[in-house]
């Protein structure tokens, strides 16, 4: 009884694997240049990455209420530089350099030197 369902399912098997279609090289992932173009086009301003953990706050300074934590090497979309409050983190030193930034939907500031151009 074995042999009899072997061979029917072995057929079938084969039939299967001579008639399955074939992924097609045809579609192509978007290379990172068109990616950040894109969603610089998106986001109506310029594409930043941050360079380390930063807090986004409500108003530019640094003792302002924390919206937010933008993760380290994450994206977000700079609208314009201010001038704030006065700060040393990210490398600066007493700089007053602010971004009014939106990040997964939460707008506010970021330091300027904790943020660079997304490529």
């Amino acid at each position: 009884m074995k042999k009899r369902l072997f061979a029917p399912a072995a057929v079938a098997a084969l039939s299967l694997l001579t008639t399955a279609p074939t992924a097609s090289a045809a579609v192509t992932a978007p290379t990172g240049a068109t990616t950040v173009k894109a969603a610089a086009a998106g986001c109506g301003g310029e594409l930043i990455k941050a360079r380390e953990n930063i807090k986004i706050r409500k108003s530019p300074r640094d003792n302002a209420t924390a919206l937010r934590l933008m993760y380290k090497n994450t994206t977000g979309c700079w609208h314009k530089g201010l001038t704030g409050g006065r700060y040393t983190k990210c490398g600066g030193k007493n700089w007053n350099g602010w971004g009014y930034i939106t990040y997964r939907g939460t707008k506010g500031y970021v330091p300027n030197a904790c943020v660079i151009p997304a490529k």
